[in-house]
């Protein structure tokens, strides 16, 4: 990254050695040139990725000096003298002044070839130094000729409701709708909040000229959005700035560009609107910071990284208290500053697996099981309901609750509870519900997530999940006056989907025979061998019991012990491939006693990317190619754009590669 040392040295408040910085840089293992008396290119390894920034190599050239990072030089105050004022209820402030400029502007030569590098065309007037400014702040400014306006009554107003004036803009007279926020001077509105036509290109003949730059609050941006005659479909509109200070320092800044680069003057200056808050101190801690970017990083380095990010930080103990500034409201909390840190390090540090979580209370595995059975029933139509845990004796269907092999619990104290038995199943009490439904509705599509005791020891139970489908699947309609009754492949594709919910496989359906169930159609539910429930239809005897003759009903039942126990399968994920880095191609023809090697390094130094990035592609001798030499194709790859996009910097890198080769004597194409 090209850093202009003019911006280092603003951010480090005092001037910078050029020779002592490169030697600093290479110490750390950096690559950095100086590219002309202005600028230093640093290409930073990835473990010091914050040194290819303004602010992070700021902030690393103060830490080296010793003391605490000071704060940033900003631009001098303008002197006062421009009279302005700002109604209460306009949320925005807006910063001007009077400059005048003797002649045409002429920008130094590299600040010429950025404004042209961004497509910007040069004027000769005081529009290129708006630009480098809107370019170097991030602020735009707009300008207007000020002998037209009145300067002894700028305000920053909203349009009134009972307002019905034409306003005079730059662009023309235009009526504005109510509560369109101004920049009012006298009869002329020169700016619109929400609009920023392109800057006046007002002639630089000595005459005077207005510059403004506006802020507006985040919260109106969706009000300001379009509220202009013409609003910008290019740049962001409704916010302009940072903070409410980005204003001043933008018409500061401009100030100086003015004196310096174009000889004039700067008669007068104001501002008004909403001032900055107070800055935000945020209480974290060292430790769940550090863990949160980085696990291997240690507390020096997460203070450094948040300097870096306009932060002061102060270290108490185990505790960090950072001061964050208007200019960042996005540091809010604990998170936001590790990926701030993590943001100026370097996403390619970042370690790709995730830290452990410290927060609580843990989660029960448990109920977390029951929540996604329970949720999975719901979304696929069954109505959830509770019976009883105590069953008759004399009941028909008391016998689907044994398991093979065991007796009933049975009840023992009350006279009226002794020909009671305790459930052993939900099967019994869930297909008393699904009878009545049947007898009323014509369909049943029931299931209940309920305790079952194993033995009259206090807490020896264990949770199950039963569901019973019978009837129709959908309610009758002029389409369908006979609609599709319930068959056993919804009852698998039920067990299917609730074996996803909890993590695992499709389960095996294995021929198994239970009491009550027909005898070709009794199946075990195995998951990864296991046994976790069972499954089938109900015997036609048992249908007649229930008062539903001739009606098909489908019973399942799982044993969440059973299937909470099983190991989660993992999910088979496809990583997909990276993609190509992008690359440029170059031809260039050498003698014969010209190493390749030789070729490729001056291909890596020229085109900023690694040796071993550069490879050759083809390789010509005689034909077309002069006796006595070689034609090389080389392909370089490199990691990124320095800035715009790829393409444009494919030319760039390859123009680049093209001079040095012709440096050297060598013809490429």
């Amino acid at each position: 990254m090209r850093i202009p040392l003019a911006w280092l040295e603003r951010e480090c408040g005092g001037p910078v050695d050029p020779e002592e910085l490169l030697d600093g840089l290479r110490a750390s293992g950096a690559r950095a040139a100086l590219a002309d008396a202005r600028a230093v290119d640093v290409e930073p390894p990835p473990e010091l990725a914050h040194l290819a920034s303004v602010r992070g190599l700021a902030a690393e050239i103060r830490a080296r000096h010793g003391g605490t990072p000071s704060p940033p030089a900003r631009s001098p105050r303008l002197a006062d003298g421009l009279a302005m004022t700002a109604d209460e209820q306009v949320p925005g402030r807006v910063a001007a002044a009077v400059v005048r400029l003797p002649g045409p502007v002429r920008l130094p030569a590299d600040a010429a070839d950025r404004l042209r590098a961004a497509g910007v065309r040069l004027t000769g007037t005081v529009a290129d130094l708006i630009a480098y400014v809107a370019l170097e702040t991030g602020q735009p400014l707009g300008a207007a000729d000020a002998r037209t306006l009145d300067l002894t009554a700028l305000r920053l107003r909203t349009v009134s409701t009972t307002e019905s004036v034409t306003h005079r803009l730059p662009s023309g007279p235009r009526p504005l709708p109510p509560g369109t926020w101004v920049l009012s001077a006298g009869d002329e509105t020169p700016a619109v909040l929400g609009w920023d036509p392109p800057p006046e290109p007002v002639p630089a003949d000595g005459r005077e000229t207005l510059v403004w730059a506006w802020w507006l609050a985040p919260e109106a941006a969706r009000r300001a959005d379009g509220a202009g005659p013409e609003p910008d479909a290019v740049a962001e509109r409704g916010v302009r700035g940072h903070d409410p200070e980005t204003p001043d320092r933008a018409v500061a800044r401009l100030g100086e560009l003015v004196t310096e680069w174009a000889g004039g003057t700067v008669s007068a200056a104001g501002r008004a609107g909403r001032p900055a808050p107070a800055p935000r101190v945020l209480r974290v801690d060292a430790g769940e910071l550090c863990r949160l970017v980085d696990p291997e990083l240690d507390r020096t380095t997460v203070t450094a990284l948040l300097t870096a990010g306009e932060a002061a930080v102060r270290a108490e103990g185990d505790l960090l208290y950072v001061t964050v500034g208007a200019g960042r409201p996005d540091l809010d909390c604990v998170a936001a500053l590790a990926g701030d840190a993590a943001r100026v390090r370097g996403y390619r540090t970042v370690p790709r697996r995730l830290p452990p979580s410290s927060a609580g209370p843990w989660p029960d595995p448990e109920r977390l099981l029951r929540d996604a059975l329970t949720t999975t029933a719901l979304r696929r139509g069954l109505q959830q309901v509770v019976t009883p845990v105590l069953l008759r004796s004399s009941e028909p269907l008391t016998r689907l609750g044994v398991a093979p092999g065991a007796e009933p619990i049975a009840v023992r104290g009350r006279a009226g509870l002794r020909d009671m038995r305790v459930r052993g199943s939900l099967l019994p009490g869930l297909l008393g519900v699904a009878g009545r439904s049947l007898h009323q509705t014509g369909a049943a599509q029931v299931f209940e997530l309920g305790q079952v005791p194993l033995s009259a020891t206090p807490h020896d139970e264990t949770w199950r999940f039963a569901v019973v489908l019978s009837g129709a699947s959908t309610p009758a309609s002029l389409v369908e006056p006979r609609p599709r009754t319930v068959g056993f492949a919804d009852l698998t594709g039920l067990l299917r989907a609730a074996a996803g919910a909890v993590g695992q496989e499709a389960p095996e359906l294995t021929p198994q025979p239970y009491a009550g169930f027909v005898a070709g159609a009794s199946f075990a539910v195995r998951l990864q061998g296991g046994t976790v429930g069972r499954a089938g239809l109900l015997s036609e005897e048992n249908a007649t019991l229930l008062d539903a003759p001739g009606e098909r009903l489908f019973c399942a039942e799982l044993d969440l012990t059973a299937l909470g126990g099983l190991p989660p399968v993992p999910v088979a994920v496809r990583v997909p491939e990276p993609l190509p880095l992008p690359a440029f191609n170059v031809t260039v023809v050498v003698p014969e006693a010209v190493s390749a090697g030789d070729v490729l390094r001056v291909v890596a130094e020229a085109g900023r990317t690694e040796r071993a990035r550069v490879t050759v592609k083809d390789l010509l001798r005689g034909g077309r190619v002069p006796a006595g030499q070689l034609s090389l194709t080389v392909r370089a790859e490199f990691a990124g754009a320095d800035a715009g996009p790829v393409r444009e910097e494919r030319r760039r890198r390859r123009e680049a590669v093209l001079r040095a080769l012709g440096d050297r004597g060598w013809s490429g194409q």
